[in-house]
């Protein structure tokens, strides 16, 4: 999404400390790999992590989602969406969350997406997913 939101220059992590961090002995978050099954190719990914809110438990925190240019607006992108609802619940955690940046004339694209769930809190700046809207996002 930082694409989306035009803010490229905020990746300063390498792709060592990437592979470290996300596949190596003390993994600091998880990722999923949309992929194109007539293709064999992945086309996008997710990744996330679980922390803890003192009033509701275990939560996940969808960090990112990134989808191939040629695949966007063809459902890869909420296909993942749902998927990582029902990671939440299949993982036990209450609630699934992210932030956005709340400048439309930035982010416009990922803003309506994240609508679509109505789940964006007051301010536009943060998504929560948790009871019945977290079941009902993550069934397909």
């Amino acid at each position: 999404m930082r694409e989306g939101e035009r803010r490229l220059d905020a990746f300063i992590i390498t792709p060592e400390e990437f592979k470290r961090d996300g596949f190596g002995e003390n993994k600091y978050f998880e990722a999923v790999i949309a992929e194109d099954k007539n293709k064999n190719e992945a086309i996008g990914f997710a990744t996330y992590y679980f922390g803890y809110s003192g009033y509701c438990g275990r939560i996940l925190y969808l960090d990112d989602i990134y989808i191939k240019p040629a695949y966007r607006l063809k459902g890869y992108g909420t296909a993942v969406f749902k998927y990582m609802a029902k990671v939440t619940i299949d993982e036990n955690a209450r609630r699934m969350e992210c932030s956005v940046m709340d400048d439309p004339s930035l982010n416009t694209k990922t803003i309506e997406f994240y609508k679509k769930f109505n789940s964006i809190d007051d301010h536009g700046k943060h998504l929560y997913l948790h009871g019945e809207v977290l079941k009902k996002c993550a069934e397909f």
